[in-house]
C-alpha cells in the first residue's frame, strides 16, 4: 500500500511539474525551446510513477511484499525535487554558472558520488559541459543572475 501511495504522490507531483514545464515561454523561429529538458524530465518522472503504481498493483494482487529486502527511493527523489526547484530559483538570482558550480556536487553526493577529487572536478566540469551542450550547441542564451552574474564577471 506504501508503494501505492508513492506511486501517486509522485504522479501528482510529475504533473504539476508538467504544467510548469508548460509555463516556459515558446521559443522565438530558429531557437530551441527552454522548456524542452524540464518537460522530458516530467514526462520521465509520470512514466516512472505509472511503473511504480503498476508494480504495486501487480503485488497487491499476489501478496504482501517484504519491505526488508525493498528499499525506498521516495525521499531520494522528494530531496532531489527540492534541489530543482533551488536550482532553478537561484538561476533568476546567480545567473547559470554560478547555480550549476554549487547544485552539481550536490546533486553527484545524492547520486551516491563520494570522491572530493570529483565532487571538486564537478564544479568547472559540469557547467562548462552544460554552457557547451546548451548555449553553444543548442543556441539557448544562458539565464542572467538579477543579484550576481558570475558571466560577467569572467568576460572582464
Amino acid at each position: 500500500m506504501q508503494n501505492m501511495a508513492e506511486g501517486i504522490g509522485l504522479a501528482i507531483l510529475a504533473l504539476l511539474a508538467i504544467w510548469g514545464a508548460w509555463q516556459v515561454p515558446g521559443a522565438s523561429p530558429g531557437d530551441t525551446w527552454a522548456g524542452i529538458v524540464p518537460f522530458a524530465a516530467s514526462l520521465a518522472l509520470l512514466v516512472l510513477s505509472g511503473v511504480m503504481i503498476a508494480t504495486a498493483a501487480r503485488a497487491n494482487a499476489t501478496g504482501p511484499i517484504d519491505h526488508s529486502q525493498s528499499e525506498s527511493g521516495t525521499l531520494d527523489i522528494l530531496v532531489l525535487f527540492a534541489v530543482a526547484l533551488i536550482y532553478q530559483q537561484s538561476f533568476r538570482w546567480f545567473g547559470y554558472v554560478l547555480s550549476t558550480a554549487i547544485v552539481a556536487p550536490v546533486v553527484m553526493y545524492i547520486f551516491g558520488a563520494r570522491s572530493w577529487v570529483g565532487l571538486a572536478a564537478s564544479v568547472v566540469v559540469c557547467p562548462l559541459v552544460f554552457h557547451i551542450l546548451f548555449f553553444v550547441l543548442l543556441g539557448v542564451f544562458p539565464p542572467y543572475g538579477e543579484v550576481f552574474d558570475l558571466l560577467d564577471w569572467l568576460r572582464e
